[in-house]
């Protein structure tokens, strides 16, 4: 293993919910290697209810100050993403690293779910990261640098928490198009996106709550995975990937990474190959919906298909848009 270290002197990491769990480690890692760190935590409960408890963020920052390192605390939700940022830009002067890590989840399942809930973890799991990056973003077009890391969830793939999942794979959407965007203006900015699964205080709480409505219907408790294997799956297994993610070295863009105890995974968009359905007998017009049924074969057929770019906003590759609209080109000299 290389022993050259990756240092952060002299950058700036703004970090929302830094003041438990995952973001938490977050912070004390990269400031552990000379990154000045804004701690933004207003210190809510998990489901984004309850008195702010700004000590959370405050605990982390003096941690962080008795190891040598340099802090600052910020409470504001980030649904007021320009006092999230101006906090670092009046502390500091600068933001080259934004992890986006603040997130609220409710235990309904879909029977539950009201439009108040959805729309409350919508506002912080997703328009949350959308208001902190848009007041960060021309700080960093004007330094023509900066790492952001969104943070999504495992419940993209599927999961009882309808609005918690559904704004998980919003990030992923939002990360891509700012990717794109950086790529338009030709800087040094790279957006990336973390699935991190880890036993965090929202985990465990979220569970407990669980656990006590099931009971109080009448069904039993909710079952907890073994001891040994909560112990594995520590919030400070996963830091390692996201401070990868936005040190300097790393040109990874628009990129989708799982991380947990001690797992890293790259995730990618699969195409299967192409089916030209309007091919098959010559036809012209619209293609029918038998033309997909009898080409299920080709669609499943991903050893012959390709994998999107993420970040470049097109459908299909160059080869099966060029046999589409090639004769188009043809045609018009």
């Amino acid at each position: 293993m290389t022993t050259d270290e990756l240092r952060y002197d002299g950058q700036v990491a703004l970090i929302t919910g830094a003041g438990r769990g995952l973001g938490r480690e977050h912070a004390l890692l990269l400031a552990s290697r000379g990154c000045k760190i804004i701690v933004n935590d207003p210190g809510s409960a998990y489901d984004g209810s309850g008195n702010a408890q700004h000590h959370v963020a405050d605990e982390v920052v003096e941690e962080i100050r008795q190891a040598g390192g340099e802090a600052h605390a910020n409470y504001d939700s980030v649904e007021d993403g320009e006092s999230v940022v101006q906090a670092g830009i009046d502390a500091y002067g600068r933001i080259d690293i934004v992890i986006n890590n603040a997130g609220i989840i409710t235990p309904e399942t879909w029977s539950e779910l009201t439009l108040e809930s959805w729309r409350k973890t919508i506002d912080v799991n997703l328009t949350g990261v959308f208001s902190v990056m848009k007041a960060a973003w021309p700080i960093l077009v004007e330094q023509r640098y900066g790492r952001c890391v969104v943070t999504a969830s495992p419940a993209i793939y599927g999961a009882g928490v309808a609005a918690y999942a559904a704004s998980k794979a919003g990030v992923i959407g939002l990360a891509n198009s700012l990717q794109f965007e950086a790529r338009k203006l030709k800087l040094d900015i790279k957006c990336n996106v973390i699935v991190p699964q880890a036993n965090t205080r929202m985990v465990q709480e979220l569970n407990s709550n669980i656990s006590a409505s099931r009971v109080a219907k009448g069904k039993s408790e909710l079952k907890s995975a073994p001891a040994e294997i909560l112990e594995r799956m520590g919030p400070e297994k996963v830091s390692a990937m996201v401070a990868w993610l936005v040190h300097s070295q790393c040109q990874a863009e628009a990129k989708v990474f799982e991380a947990g105890a001690g797992y890293f995974a790259q995730i990618n968009w699969a195409r299967s190959a192409p089916l030209f359905a309007t091919e098959k007998d010559g036809v012209v017009g619209a293609p029918l919906p038998e033309h997909i049924r009898d080409g299920q074969d080709t669609l499943h057929d991903y050893a012959s298909g390709d994998m999107p770019r993420s970040g470049d906003g097109a459908m299909g590759s160059p080869n099966a848009l060029e046999r589409v609209f090639g004769h188009l080109k043809q045609d018009q000299g």
